[in-house]
């Protein structure tokens, strides 16, 4: 149990770290070193419009990184799917990296990888500054999307004056005591022991309850499904620029 535990760590680790490589790859092998050797304009000038030869890079990539990531997601889901796995590390849907590599943000980020790696080789037009800026670029976007996952879905509210209010399982984002304006209040030199001396501690200070903010375990599918269209819509967003930027530069 414990072995299966450690590699499947690494398994949802591996699957977030591998769009930096694809984008990597996308900025110095799928565009930039044909921009750089003047092999791109050689091909445009002869049959292949602009278009047609970025098209054929991107579904050829795209699909063969989707059906691979998809398939990595669809092991990864079964693998945890072991009855023993409950109530360790991997059963905690509310970290970031068992989260995403359950479902379909994993091949979403491969997209955008690929996607933000080839604009980044079009606009550079050398292989080894798309590389450093596509790994740079994907890398941040990795490490923000953490950060923007609770607020891509309202949260639940409990206020009132029991402490650990939240539900089992549920995602705890703020715990707050609050004054009759709906202002924070310390509760730093208030000792937690029994909810009477807790609330009595509390209303010293003015308090009127504590405010729980959460996203219950049942939010887990919207939230899923709310930072896979974001990460599809910066891969349009980027799609669109590419194209725009060929458009300028080719007759």
């Amino acid at each position: 149990m414990t072995h299966h535990i450690f590699w499947l760590g690494w398994v949802s680790v591996l699957l977030l770290a591998l769009p930096v490589t694809v984008a990597a790859w996308a900025g110095a092998a799928l565009t930039g070193a044909e921009q750089e050797r003047g092999t791109a304009a050689l091909a445009w000038t002869q049959s292949v419009s602009p278009r047609r030869w970025i098209a054929v890079k991107w579904a050829v990539a795209g699909g063969v990184l989707l059906a691979g990531a998809s398939s990595l997601v669809l092991l990864f889901v079964w693998a945890r799917s072991v009855p023993y796995l409950d109530g360790s590390p991997l059963d905690d849907w509310t970290d970031w990296l068992t989260f995403s590599a359950s479902g379909p943000v994993t091949p979403a980020l491969f997209l955008l990888a690929l996607t933000l790696g080839a604009y980044a080789g079009l606009l550079l037009r050398r292989s080894l500054a798309a590389l450093a800026v596509s790994a740079g670029a994907m890398f941040g976007v990795v490490q923000g999307l953490p950060l923007l996952l609770p607020h891509l879905w309202p949260t639940e509210r409990i206020f009132g004056w029991k402490v650990t209010a939240a539900p089992a399982r549920a995602w705890v984002l703020s715990e707050s005591a609050l004054d009759a304006q709906g202002r924070p209040v310390s509760m730093s030199d208030c000792r937690y022991g029994k909810e009477s001396l807790v609330r009595q501690c509390a209303e010293a200070k003015g308090v009127e309850g504590f405010e729980t903010l959460y996203h219950p375990a049942s939010h887990a599918v919207p939230l899923h499904l709310a930072e896979t269209a974001l990460i599809l819509a910066l891969t349009a967003a980027l799609a669109f620029a590419a194209l725009r930027l060929l458009r300028r530069r080719t007759p």
